[in-house]
């Protein structure tokens, strides 16, 4: 049940592709809002349901918060400023690096080890994303500078994921992710002001698109992540966003008529099989 939960957070996270071309704000504001209104509508809950976690926090846990919620900021600023370069399943695919990012720092730090079967997974799925990404080869107004942007993207979600998963041990998910979320809009909001970039002014249906990402690519999908890291291995849950580029490939398909040639077929094929054999072979935390 909890690797369901899991993929329909990634059902939701695809979403943030199809908001973000259908904005006409700089994606740097669209971060700010959509950092913003969760940090507002988790406020409540967080000061009623967890005053007495909020006691129990000491220095180092709020300021693995904050470290968590710079990596997240540059995150989205990085993969959302990608999109107007290059192609959604391009930059998609390229930020799904973060697998390869886990699985490294978690050998490297913390000498756990994926067994062969499931780093077979881990690979098939991620010739998947890559197949995917062949057809969209050239599309774009700079993809070269696009395919740069979405690389930093995956180093910095990759972080993000690392410091979640030692965070997510002892401070709950509410607690962390309004925090989280406060810091990574405070980082993108210095981010606006030392580039210049107005707050306001713009078309009414940003914010709404803001808040549309608010809801289901954050709450319902990075929240879940979150959540998620307390009860299965890092490696997983970053398995699973390999399924990103599929879903995203498809709701392009349906929103923007963005028609998928066979690798993008053959390529999501590809994904959900080595995905299905990575759940089956790799041990769960």
């Amino acid at each position: 049940m909890k690797k369901l939960v899991i993929v329909l957070g990634t059902v939701s996270i695809s979403l943030s592709a199809i908001f973000a071309r259908m904005a006409s704000a700089p994606s740097i504001i669209l971060v700010f809002y959509r950092m913003l209104f969760a940090c507002v509508l988790l406020l409540p809950v967080v000061f009623v349901k967890c005053r007495d976690e909020l006691k129990r926090l000491q220095r180092k846990d709020i300021f693995l918060c904050a470290c968590s919620g710079l990596f997240l900021g540059m995150h989205f600023t990085l993969y959302f400023e990608s999109l107007k370069y290059t192609s959604i399943a391009a930059s998609v695919v390229l930020v799904n690096l973060e697998v390869f990012f886990v699985a490294l720092f978690l050998f490297f730090m913390y000498r756990e080890k994926i067994p062969v079967k499931g780093i077979l997974g881990i690979g098939a799925a991620f010739l998947g994303t890559v197949l995917i990404a062949v057809t969209d080869m050239g599309s774009g107004s700079n993809v070269v500078f696009g395919d740069i942007l979405a690389f930093g993207g995956s180093f910095c979600v990759a972080v993000y994921t690392l410091i979640g998963r030692s965070c997510r041990t002892h401070i709950s998910t509410s607690v962390y992710t309004c925090f989280v979320y406060g810091f990574a809009c405070l980082t993108v909001g210095i981010a606006a002001l030392i580039s210049g970039t107005p707050f306001s002014g713009y078309e009414p249906v940003n914010y709404g698109l803001a808040l549309g990402m608010t809801i289901f690519c954050t709450f319902f999908g990075h929240s879940v992540y979150s959540w998620g890291l307390k009860y299965l291995n890092a490696s997983y849950i970053t398995t699973i966003k390999l399924l990103e580029p599929v879903f995203a490939s498809i709701l392009g398909l349906l929103i923007f008529r963005e028609i998928p040639g066979a690798f993008v077929i053959l390529g999501g094929a590809v994904v959900i099989g080595g995905i299905i054999y990575y759940t089956r072979n790799a041990e769960s935390a």
